[in-house]
């Protein structure tokens, strides 16, 4: 099996990373695939059309959301798979108003719709994987306060949810 994921420089994209290699491509902004440039998208869709898997992982404005419109288009013929990160902050009725978190809710509601959208009406299979907070360095360091595991769950346990086949 050979995959591909975005983010794969830290976070739960390089523990992910580091466990699929060497049977992994990945694509990151600080490697010039910034996922909210198209003509980035399209690059990275065209390297991992080889891949069985793709992992999209990295969160930035719309373009999570957009690569996997991308990924579905290349893909929906094929027995492919496609797993979308996506978040907890989703799963709430309401609207979070904090600084910078309103924008990322928007943005998981509609990777969130896409993916249940897009999921059976292809071959393409297409998996929408969400959790709570991961203890990533970029949380910890934000809300130093957070104990494990009442408050979030590990980088490695978010690994395994993600690559579960049925998670709940």
């Amino acid at each position: 099996m050979k995959y591909a994921i975005t983010g794969h420089t830290s976070g739960i994209g390089k523990a992910l990373f580091d466990g699929l290699s060497p049977n992994c491509l990945g694509f990151s902004r600080s490697l010039g695939y910034d996922i909210t440039i198209k003509e980035n998208r399209t690059k990275i869709v065209k390297e991992a059309y080889d891949c069985d898997v793709f992992i999209n992982s990295a969160t930035e404005e719309m373009g999570q959301t957009l690569l996997l419109i991308d990924m579905f288009y290349a893909w929906q013929h094929t027995n492919k798979k496609i797993i979308n990160v996506g978040s907890r902050i989703a799963e709430f009725n309401e609207a979070i108003i904090e600084p910078n978190l309103l924008a990322y809710q928007a943005e998981k509601l509609i990777l969130k719709e896409m993916s249940n959208k897009l999921k059976g009406v292809s071959s393409c299979k297409i998996e929408y994987k969400w959790f709570g907070y991961v203890g990533t360095e970029k949380i910890l360091a934000k809300y130093p306060h957070f104990k494990y595991p009442q408050d979030y769950i590990s980088v490695y346990e978010a690994c395994d949810l993600i690559m579960k086949e049925d998670v709940i």
